[in-house]
């Protein structure tokens, strides 16, 4: 079944082990030794391996024979890449080599006038903004891309599977080097403009600038497999975070260009924690249909010469799995001398998922629910509703107006970084939402909004904010006449492909006007329940959080709960119920949609609210209906069930995300977990791969039941159909 794939189509095992600051030390290794030990100890199939170092090796020098090009100190007589690679593939590994395309010192840039990034007032990017405090980076429209496609040919030919770029990267505000000005004029007609997000050629230029890495990454693809025809060639694709488009980068673009979609899921220390950051990023990776890669640092955080506790590897290697997602991780050589037993954890976890490894193939996701990360949103997205940025939660006016000598001028970049907040937030709350309640659910992305994909789920739910290409919205419109659900919050779907507002789905929503935002105000406002609404009993009183639209609902609808009327202070009295609904509920066609007027995401992440949490699973459910699994867990259980067709299987990833703290140090072992599912046919044998329970499991009410014992972190429940 597998013979057809190519090697980066099966499940890769990735590591990168740096010899940093001294990257010549390699040349001591005993490297016939050295890569049996990557296979062996740390029971890899891939393994990166430096051809130019970054910040700390020159940023330009490599460290193999490259015509043209200036070798790396200590590399006057030792090619890495083709000394190292035949014993790589001698134990079946398969080498990567990382080539530095972001950071070069400034004599480097002096030797070459016209390859650096310029900002929009003329100077140099890496001047003004020092990259790791003595550097600057350079543009993809420059001349300097045939001096990178030159050092990536000359990789290729060192007998290397492939190679990484660390970069390009387009810098916030860039770029408008001449190259860039003269290629931008060219397309259309006009200058770069400053930013100004009511110009639609700022918008222009922001596409602009994506086009260009994807024109790059394209290029240079077509360069490598001119020397390897299977020559492998990926970049960093950028996650799921809205402020990806100030980098330009935009996976949708850049994936058919490259054979892996790899993204970055770092542990920092620091009160910010997403316990969810490595199956997050997978699985907005693995939207993007290709064989995906989740990141994720060894070091120490800042402690770059220590490792990771385990139980953060264990965490991490756990829910990148699940994800359907391939594993890498990075470390120092030196942090191995003071923690030598750093390889085990990650030993351990490839080692399941080699043996496995026929379970993770050609899986399919089995998920009923689609959640959209929207890029076009990220990039575009801009609340028309100015009272949105004139009040703080804490009352305080900040209006994000800069007042001039002459004018009063927009201040553009606060009011977009409001925006980017929200719709991280909104991100982060719904995510988190569905996966504690055990709705399984796939991430979809712009390119995913046509009749023939929405198809395959019940339901789809639009966050927070979304900006709509006219066709998408004809085709969620369609979705829903042919009997799928929909469900929205705050502004979404209110804003074209350019953030400019539209009314192509209030229709099926079920608003008739909007009016504008309450008083945005954290604490002392509610909302009431008109009679049994989602299990709550009639008159209860629930929070509401802070951005909530004042809509009217049209008349074809349900409105079984309404915002109480603004309340000014605490511990004031609770005014009346107003006319605006806070939710609507519209038959459309053969389907349903749902509609929260707030910003209830992010009002979740914000806060933790349970009320919040539960509004959002509780409708999900209503309007899915019954699920294809369901579990009886603490809410720290996660899961993910795939399909395997071709082979009559049914996969359940379990990952027990209930530790004591972050940094992980210790899992709490789950008992007991109960899965449900609704199938057409009983399943010949049911069994776990990892923790190697006798799974108990019977018919029930038409329901097919397993019991889990026990689940200490990770385990792989499979169906024999």
């Amino acid at each position: 079944m597998d013979a057809n794939k190519k090697w980066w189509e099966k499940p890769v095992r990735m590591l990168r082990v740096d010899y940093a600051p001294n990257f010549a030390a390699i040349k001591e290794e005993d490297l016939d030794a050295l890569a049996r030990s990557r296979r062996e100890d740390w029971q890899i199939n891939c393994e990166w391996i430096v051809g130019t170092p970054g910040f700390t090796g020159g940023g330009y020098c490599t460290t193999f024979k490259a015509t043209g090009y200036e070798l790396c100190t200590g590399f006057e007589n030792f090619d890495y890449l083709r000394s190292y690679t035949p014993y790589a593939h001698k134990y079946s590994i398969k080498v990567i080599a990382y080539l530095n395309m972001h950071w070069y010192p400034y004599e480097f840039a002096e030797a070459h006038p016209g390859w650096e990034q310029i900002t929009g007032n003329g100077q140099s990017y890496g001047r003004v903004n020092p990259l790791y405090g003595n550097g600057t980076t350079f543009c993809v429209n420059s001349p300097w891309r045939e001096w990178a496609f030159g050092l990536m040919q000359e990789a290729m030919k060192t007998g290397i599977d492939g190679i990484f770029l660390d970069g390009p990267v387009i810098f916030p505000d860039c770029c408008c080097c001449s190259s860039c000005q003269q290629k931008f004029q060219m397309q259309y007609g006009q200058a770069i403009p400053e930013e100004d997000w009511m110009n639609p050629i700022w918008k222009s230029f922001l596409e602009f600038r994506e086009d260009s890495l994807a024109g790059f990454l394209s290029d240079a693809q077509k360069r490598v497999q001119e020397i390897s025809p299977d020559g492998v060639i990926f970049l960093n694709a950028g996650s799921w975070g809205p402020g990806g488009w100030r980098i330009a980068r935009d996976i949708q673009k850049t994936g058919p260009f490259q054979n892996f979609n790899g993204a970055e899921a770092f542990f920092h220390y620091g009160k910010y924690q997403n316990i969810y950051g490595a199956l997050m990023t997978g699985k907005y990776l693995r939207a993007g249909n290709k064989p995906a890669v989740v990141f994720t640092h060894y070091m120490n955080g800042k402690w770059h010469y220590l490792n990771l506790p385990p139980g953060e590897v264990k965490l991490a290697l756990a829910q990148t799995a699940a994800a359907g997602t391939n594993p890498w991780w990075a470390l120092i050589n030196s942090s191995l001398a003071s923690q030598p037993q750093s390889n085990e954890p990650i030993r351990d976890m490839c080692s399941l998922l080699e043996k496995h490894e026929e379970y993770l193939i050609d899986a399919e996701s089995q998920a009923e629910v689609g959640l959209l990360f929207s890029t076009q949103t990220n990039r575009n997205y801009l609340s028309r509703i100015e009272a949105l940025y004139e009040i703080t939660e804490s009352g305080k006016e900040e209006n994000l107006i800069v007042n001039m000598e002459t004018e009063r001028k927009v201040d553009w970049p606060a009011r977009k970084k409001q925006c980017e907040e929200l719709l991280h937030s909104a991100y982060l709350g719904y995510f988190h939402a569905l996966t504690r309640a055990h709705i399984p659910f796939d991430i979809l992305l712009d390119q995913d909004l046509i009749t023939e994909r929405l198809s395959r789920y019940k339901t789809l739910i639009l966050v927070d904010a979304a900006c709509l290409k006219e066709a998408a919205a004809a085709a969620i419109k369609e979705f829903v006449q042919q009997g799928g659900n929909l469900l929205a919050s705050f502004e979404a779907g209110l804003y074209d492909d350019q953030g400019d507002p539209i009314t192509a789905l209030q229709e099926v929503i079920g608003i008739d006007k909007v009016d504008g935002l309450f008083p945005v105000t954290m604490g002392e406002n509610y909302l009431h329940i008109n009679n049994g609404h989602l299990g709550y009993g009639q008159g209860s009183l629930i929070e509401r959080g802070a951005y909530v639209l004042r809509v009217q609902a049209a008349n074809d609808t349900e409105t079984p709960a309404r915002y109480l009327e603004p309340i000014d202070k605490v511990y004031s009295p609770l005014k009346g119920i107003s006319s605006y609904p806070a939710v609507i509920i519209h038959k459309y066609g053969l389907g349903k949609a749902a509609y929260f007027p707030e910003a209830i995401g992010h009002f979740f992440w914000e806060t933790g609210m349970i009320s919040a949490e539960d509004r959002i699973s509780r409708m999900v459910r209503e309007l899915n209906g019954p699920s294809i699994i369901e579990a009886e867990a603490p809410k720290t259980l996660s899961l993910e069930i795939y399909k395997q067709r071709k082979r009559n299987r049914i996969i359940i990833h379990l990952v027990n995300n209930t530790v004591d703290s972050r940094p992980v140090n210790q899992f709490l072992p789950l008992s007991e977990v109960r899965l449900i599912l609704n199938l057409s046919e009983k399943p010949r044998k049911v069994y776990s791969l990892i923790e190697n329970n006798d799974l108990e499991s019977c018919t029930k009410e038409g329901a097919f039941h397993i019991k889990v014992p026990r689940l200490s972190i990770y385990d792989i429940i499979v169906l024999d159909m």
